[in-house]
């Protein structure tokens, strides 16, 4: 997910690259929280600084719901400083990715820490 239509069509080729298929994009956490309550994901990519509802709101309801709590969240932002760092450990992030990355930073970050339960991992990006 990502307010940015370029940032979205970036990250979903970065993901193609990595060797995902089953990506769905949006631009807003409205319909980020509303896809997921009709489709099962694997990993949720989630821009940090998004209105009216940003990566942490989004993060908060994945992980406060059964049914994604589980949902490996990869939470990026252009931001650099370690205070960002801290909200996104203390929010239960999975992931973090600073702006801009490339198709091998993607790959690392997901690998270090997803396994796809099935064998085809779905992604949603916003």
């Amino acid at each position: 997910m990502d307010d940015s239509p370029t940032v979205c069509r970036l990250v979903e080729t970065l993901l193609r690259k990595c060797g995902f298929d089953h990506i769905e994009t949006v631009q807003d956490g409205f319909a980020a929280l509303a896809l997921l309550k009709f489709s099962p994901f694997d990993i949720i990519i989630c821009d940090w600084e998004m209105q009216p509802v940003g990566g942490l709101e989004v993060l908060d309801r994945v992980r406060g719901n059964p049914d994604t709590k589980g949902i490996f969240f990869v939470l990026m932002s252009a931001r650099k400083d370690p205070v960002w760092v801290l909200c996104a450990i203390e929010a239960s992030a999975d992931c973090l990715l600073t702006k801009p990355f490339d198709a091998a930073i993607l790959k690392r970050k997901i690998g270090q820490g997803f396994t796809a339960p099935r064998e085809e991992a779905s992604v949603y990006a916003r």
